[in-house]
C-alpha cells in the first residue's frame, strides 16, 4: 500500500525527486534506523513538494517529509526529531493495529491516502480514483487508519526520543521543535502549521517529552553543515524567482547573515547557474572545493558545470574519480550516465545504469534514462521495458501497459524476456481491474 501511495502522489506531481536532497533525507533518516533496538526494517524516505510544515508515516516504512517542515527545522536534531516519531510509528507496528479487523481494496485506500496527503478536494486535483474514492467507505477506513495511527503519538514520541539519544542527537530537540510549533498555533491560530492539526501538542505532551529527554545521555553537538546545505539547494530549487533568491544568497553573504557560510556561498552557486551565469558559478564553488573536496554536492555541482559549459571530458573525468571513492552513490551516477551518453558512449552508460538498477529504492528517473541509453543503443526492447516501469513508478499504468504491448511485438524477444514482461503485463491488469471495480462499486 506504502508503494501504492507514493505512486498515487507522483503522479500528482507531489514530490521533489531531487536525488541530493532525497539522498541525504535517507542518509539521516537511516542514522535513526541503525540507533533502533531492532534493525532490520526497510524504510524509504522522500520529499514532498509543500511548503507546510508536516511529516506522515506510511504503510512499509514510507516516510513523508513536506519541505516546508525542512525549511522550518532550526537544526538537523529537530528534523532528525521528527523523523524519529514517524519512523516509531512504523517499528511499534501501529499502521498494522489500525489495520487489524480492517480490509479495503489497496488501489483505492492508496489513492485516497495519497489525497488526503496532497489536500485534495473533490476537484480531483490528485486523479479522478482519488475523487470517486473520497465519498466511499475506503475513504471512511483510511481516515480510521490514520485517527487510530494519531492515537499512538505518546508512544512515537517515546521511541523516536529514544531513538534521537542512541544515534547521536539532542534528545531534547522534540520538545524544542513541538515548542516552536505550539507558540506559531498560538500566534497565527487556524493558519497554524498542518503538522499540529495530524499530531495535536498540549503543554503536557511538551513537558512529557523533556523530562524524557532529560533522562537520556547528551552528546557533544555533530556537525550539522550537510543540514544547512541541503536548506541552500531547497531554496533555490523552490524559490519562483531564482533571480530573487540569488540576490538573497549574495545579500546574505555581504553581510554575514548565515548560519554556515559555505553552505551559503554552495547554494550562491547553484543559484548562480540557475540563472545562466556558469562562470560565476565556477567562481564562487572553487574555493569551496579546495576546503572539501570530498563533499558529494560540490563534486555534482562542479560536474554539471562542466558539462554546461561544453567540457565533456572533464566531466567524465571527475564523475569517474568521484564514484571510486563513493561507489553507487545515485547523484554521481546519475551524472556520470548523463555524461557518457552525451559523450556518445550509450554502452558505457547502459552497463553503469543496469548495475545500479540492480539495488532496492531506485528512483524513477533512472529508468527513463535507461531508456534513452538503449534507444540510442538501438535495443528497443529494453527501452520500452525502462520506459514502462518508469510510468509504472509514477502512477501512469496505462502508459506501462502500452509500452509493454509495443515491446510484446517486439519480434527479437528472447524466453526470459518474453516471460518477464507478460508477468508484468498480467500483474498491471490486475491493478487497473481492481480499481475499475471500486469505481463502478461508487
Amino acid at each position: 500500500m506504502g508503494e501504492a501511495v507514493i505512486r498515487n502522489i507522483r503522479r500528482a506531481g507531489g514530490l521533489i525527486e531531487d536525488l541530493l536532497l532525497t539522498g541525504y533525507l535517507n542518509d539521516l533518516g537511516y542514522r535513526l534506523v541503525a540507533a533502533n533496538d531492532e534493525p532490520g526494517a526497510r524504510f524509504q524516505f522522500f520529499l514532498i513538494n509543500d511548503p507546510a510544515i508536516n511529516a506522515f508515516a506510511l504503510p512499509g516504512g514510507f516516510i513523508g517529509v513536506h519541505y516546508g517542515l525542512l525549511r522550518a527545522a532550526r537544526s538537523e536534531s529537530e528534523l532528525a526529531a521528527v523523523l524519529a516519531h514517524e519512523i516509531a510509528h512504523v517499528t511499534q507496528r501501529h499502521h498494522a493495529r489500525a489495520a487489524t479487523g480492517r480490509s479495503g481494496n489497496i488501489p483505492v485506500v492508496a489513492a485516497v491516502l495519497a489525497a488526503m496527503i496532497l489536500g485534495a478536494s473533490t476537484d480531483g486535483s490528485a486523479g479522478d480514483l482519488a475523487q470517486a474514492a473520497l465519498a466511499s467507505a475506503a475513504a471512511r477506513n483510511a481516515q480510521s487508519q490514520l485517527d487510530a495511527i494519531r492515537g499512538n503519538e505518546a508512544e512515537a514520541d517515546r521511541v523516536g526520543i529514544a531513538l534521537l539519544a542512541h544515534a547521536g542527537f539532542e534528545p531534547l530537540a522534540m520538545a524544542d521543535f513541538f515548542d516552536q510549533l505550539a507558540r506559531q498555533t498560538r500566534l497565527y491560530g487556524p493558519q497554524a502549521p498542518e503538522f499540529l492539526r495530524t499530531h495535536p501538542v498540549t503543554e503536557n505532551r511538551i513537558a512529557d517529552a523533556r523530562a524524557r529527554a532529560r533522562g537520556l545521555p547528551r552528546r557533544p553537538p555533530r556537525p550539522e553543515s550537510a543540514f544547512h546545505h541541503m536548506r541552500a539547494r531547497l531554496r533555490v530549487l523552490t524559490a519562483e524567482d531564482k533571480r530573487t533568491v540569488r540576490d538573497a544568497f549574495r545579500a546574505n553573504l555581504a553581510q554575514g547573515r548565515y548560519a554556515d557560510r559555505a553552505a551559503e556561498r554552495y547554494g550562491y552557486a547553484l543559484a548562480l547557474l540557475e540563472t545562466g551565469d556558469a562562470a560565476a558559478a565556477a567562481a564562487q564553488l572553487a574555493p569551496l572545493l579546495r576546503q572539501d573536496p570530498d563533499r558529494i554536492a560540490y563534486q555534482a555541482l562542479q560536474g554539471r558545470l562542466a558539462r554546461t559549459r561544453g567540457r565533456m571530458q572533464e566531466a567524465l573525468a571527475l564523475y569517474r574519480e568521484a564514484l571510486a571513492v563513493t561507489p553507487d552513490n545515485a547523484v554521481l551516477t546519475y551524472g556520470y550516465a548523463e555524461a557518457l551518453l552525451a559523450a556518445g558512449r550509450p554502452e558505457q552508460a547502459a552497463a553503469l545504469l543496469t548495475a545500479y538498477l540492480r539495488r532496492p529504492g531506485r528512483a524513477p528517473a533512472f529508468y527513463r534514462l535507461l531508456a534513452r541509453v538503449e534507444t540510442r543503443r538501438g535495443r528497443t526492447t529494453e527501452a520500452h521495458e525502462a520506459m514502462a516501469e518508469y510510468y509504472y513508478q509514477t502512477g501512469l499504468t496505462h502508459q506501462a501497459l502500452d509500452q509493454l504491448q509495443v515491446a510484446r511485438r517486439e519480434g527479437t524477444l528472447d524466453f526470459y524476456q518474453a516471460s518477464r514482461i507478460e508477468a508484468r503485463i498480467r500483474a498491471w491488469r490486475e491493478e487497473l481491474a481492481q480499481q475499475a471495480a471500486a469505481e463502478s462499486d461508487h
